[in-house]
């Protein structure tokens, strides 16, 4: 077999390498070059040049910087993956789109829906494939449970949706940078907008001037109604959905990461006041790794796949708009969400 060029290599270069890079994104790269032929992970890229220098090390990357210019000017990657804290996600990703490559980027896209609008506009203009990397969408299980619904009619066998999103002691000020997982993933679930949404705060001053729980009450395109719970205050993580149908509720748990309350989760259907069959996790996966039980792999695989292969992407920066506008609503402690409103009631 004749070896590849290094002009015929796929080369997909990381900017960022903390504890997402090195537990999640990393893995998931690696994993997708040894299943792929004609594949690098070329290159990453850390303002810290030690941190740098051991993601390298550790993923048996030939080379880091600590400038994003420099690598992307040298390597010329045909993909790039972005790892960034929220404040500075869209400056960056913009950067990284005017020069012509194509981007996956950490959610959320953009700290705010301004900024997100700003990115689409990018792409858009320059014709750039991209990404969120909305890990609930890639999760094996949260496939296996799209598929179920779909064998069983779609969202027509959907009555409603519940989903709870509970974690220990999360009092930071951005908690709505998490949260949006959840608010993306009830609408890919059910394949369906927000129409209109409700909301209701318990604010909790005593644990920070902005933490609090927050329930919304919601409508989608489809008709299917949801409610979503987030409490950040509690002493267990999870992330669990129930979803009541016409052949009874199916209840899954999610594997958010290791060590979480669920493990590698389940899907559970109840019927006639009984359990009748559960699934577990990693049998759904086959694996046990976190990085693909929680939809890591399968997310940077799917996007590496659409730009080889010229197809288009469905989880672009356009996909996470109206989550990016719903987080921003419950940052501001507005009430009342209205689809194509021109500003939400407080």
């Amino acid at each position: 077999m004749t070896a590849l060029s290094d002009r015929d290599m796929f080369k997909i270069c990381l900017i960022g390498c903390g504890i997402m890079a090195n537990n999640s994104h990393g893995p998931a790269i690696k994993m997708y070059t040894k299943q792929n032929e004609g594949i690098q992970f070329a290159a990453c890229c850390d303002i810290d040049e030690a941190r740098a220098k051991s993601f390298a090390q550790k993923f048996d990357v030939p080379a880091w910087y600590t400038s994003i210019p420099a690598m992307l000017d040298e390597i010329k990657p045909q993909a790039v993956c972005l790892i960034a804290p929220v404040p500075i996600t869209a400056e960056l990703s913009c950067e990284i789109m005017e020069k012509g490559y194509p981007l996956i980027l950490e959610k959320p896209p953009g700290a705010h829906s301004k900024e997100t609008r700003h990115m689409i506009q990018i792409a858009n203009a320059k014709n750039i494939p991209n990404q969120v990397a909305f890990n609930r969408r890639y999760m094996p299980i949260v496939q296996k449970t799209v598929d179920i619904l779909t064998q069983w009619g779609g969202v027509g066998c959907i009555y409603d949706l519940q989903y709870k999103m509970v974690r220990q002691n999360r009092t930071d000020p951005h908690f709505c940078t998490t949260a949006i997982h959840g608010i993306d993933l009830v609408k890919y679930i059910l394949q369906a907008d927000y129409s209109h949404i409700n909301f209701r705060y318990r604010e909790l001053p005593d644990k920070g001037s902005t933490v609090a729980n927050f329930h919304l009450n919601c409508t989608m395109d489809n008709g299917v109604l949801a409610n979503l719970a987030f409490l950040p205050i509690s002493g267990i993580n999870t992330e669990r959905l129930e979803i009541n149908t016409a052949h009874g509720l199916l209840c899954v748990n999610l594997p958010i990461w290791t060590g979480c309350y669920d493990g590698f989760g389940t899907i559970a259907l109840y019927n006639d006041n009984e359990k009748k069959w559960e699934l577990d996790g990693a049998d759904i996966a086959g694996t046990s790794d976190d990085f693909v039980l929680a939809g890591f792999y399968h997310e940077n695989a799917v996007f590496f796949d659409a730009v080889r292969s010229g197809t288009k992407i469905n989880g672009d920066v356009a996909s996470g708009l109206q989550s990016v506008e719903i987080a921003e609503c419950i940052s501001k402690r507005t009430n009342e969400y209205i689809r194509g409103a021109s500003h939400a009631k407080s």
